[in-house]
């Protein structure tokens, strides 16, 4: 979560949740746990996505 908040990249969905969060008041560590946990359920759904495609 610290390199994707030192790259700053455009249009990543974890960098903008970390941001809105971190603007709404919550402290850095826990928008960059939100900012993890994001990142694990869009990980998660890609994976089950991919595997869905292999067995079919």
């Amino acid at each position: 979560m610290q390199s994707l908040l030192m790259h700053k990249p455009e249009d990543d969905p974890v960098f903008d949740y970390i941001t809105k969060k971190r603007d709404e008041g919550m402290g850095a560590k826990k928008a960059m746990i939100a900012g993890l946990n994001k990142f694990l359920r869009i990980y998660y759904g890609k994976v089950k996505e991919f595997y869905r495609t292999i067995e079919a």
